[in-house]
């Protein structure tokens, strides 16, 4: 009987342990939100990397080898992107900025045109002037975008450093770290313990490579397409479309709306800016039809009520940053409870069968 106790206590003991290094981590990492950026980056690159880094490991390599490894490929690939792309980008981004007030010029007559439309058609009952409203709204975000640079600037430096680093050691320690933590875990309840931990790790990868995936795509598609009409700046359009379409929902139609403008204030409502128009179409149209049925929707299993309902408390919590991560949380959540709800039915109905 007082080893019975003294084994149900040390099991108590190792619960409350095991929630409380949980709860310190998720409140460490909240709270200091230079931290969190880093620590979502480095965990969807340590989802990322370490298929590979296992590949290597089983073929006789050390884990700490095999993570080198992975990193000085990484690091080439990294020099060659630079290499190849950023002079590019550079350009573009430089020509972009000063043609800039041209751009938000045209998109002010655009909007100035569509109020009179709007306001005609209304016969004097309503009074729209979306574009001083949104001249106001762009002084206004200028002036907020600068008063907060210096905290971008800090935040973007931190996360570049702080990445790698934690990413380093999430592939070399992250094995021992969870089986450290399964240890914690009572008896009772370590074989569900080990099952959601298995289960949320395979599904999350999944996610975050099919996600990876299907960006590329859509850049890829944006890139062919502007570049095949010679419009300007391919490389920084398609890397600013391929970026948004993580974003659920609003994501491809925010990335689209700089090449619209741009095609608008080049040529008007032409041959060009249709073009440009059925280029992101054509992008969202693969995505929407392949990429998404085929990759995306079989790995998470949620209703889309569901993923709007998370997009939008994610972005109430965090921000662009909680619209990305939204949805892998919500499929996460969803194992769990599925798997708790199994596990105390499964309890409860076990018993009455032995009856």
């Amino acid at each position: 009987m007082a080893i019975e106790q003294a084994w149900r206590r040390r099991n108590r003991i190792q619960f409350i342990a095991f929630l409380c290094i949980l709860a310190l981590t998720l409140v460490g990492v909240i709270v200091f939100e230079n931290l969190l950026f880093a620590f979502v980056v480095a965990i969807m690159s340590g989802f990322l990397l370490a298929p590979v880094v296992s590949y290597i490991e089983v073929r006789g390599m050390r884990r700490l080898t095999a993570v080198l490894i992975v990193y000085f490929f990484l690091a080439v690939l990294a020099t060659l992107v630079i290499w190849a792309f950023v002079p590019a980008l550079a350009e573009q981004f430089n020509t972009l900025r000063a043609g800039l007030p041209h751009y938000l010029d045209a998109l002010a007559k655009l909007l100035d045109s569509l109020s009179e439309n709007l306001n005609s058609n209304a016969g004097g009952i309503i009074h729209i002037d979306l574009g001083d409203r949104v001249r106001v709204w762009l002084v206004d975000r200028s002036a907020a975008f600068a008063a907060s640079l210096p905290e971008y600037i800090s935040t973007s430096v931190t996360v570049l450093l702080l990445s790698p680093i934690l990413t380093f050691f999430i592939l070399k320690d992250g094995q021992t770290i969870s089986r450290r933590l399964l240890g914690l875990v009572p008896n009772s309840i370590f074989e569900l313990t080990l099952s959601l931990q298995s289960q949320i790790s395979a599904q999350i990868g999944q996610f975050i490579r099919a996600r990876l995936l299907e960006s590329v795509i859509v850049s890829l598609v944006v890139l062919i397409g502007l570049w095949i009409v010679g419009f300007p700046f391919p490389i920084l359009l398609a890397l600013f479309a391929g970026v948004a379409n993580l974003i659920p929902y609003i994501g491809p139609i925010f990335g689209a709306i700089p090449g619209c403008i741009i095609a608008f204030a080049n040529a008007g409502v032409g041959a060009k800016f249709l073009f440009v128009i059925v280029v992101y179409t054509s992008a969202q149209l693969i995505d929407i039809f392949f990429i998404i049925p085929l990759v995306v929707a079989r790995i998470v299993d949620l209703h889309p009520l569901t993923v709007i309902f998370a997009v939008i408390l994610g972005s109430k919590l965090l921000g662009v940053l909680g619209m990305l991560i939204s949805i892998p949380v919500v499929a996460a959540l969803k194992v769990i409870i599925v798997n708790i709800y199994r596990h105390l039915t499964d309890d409860l109905i076990e018993p009455t069968l032995r009856l």
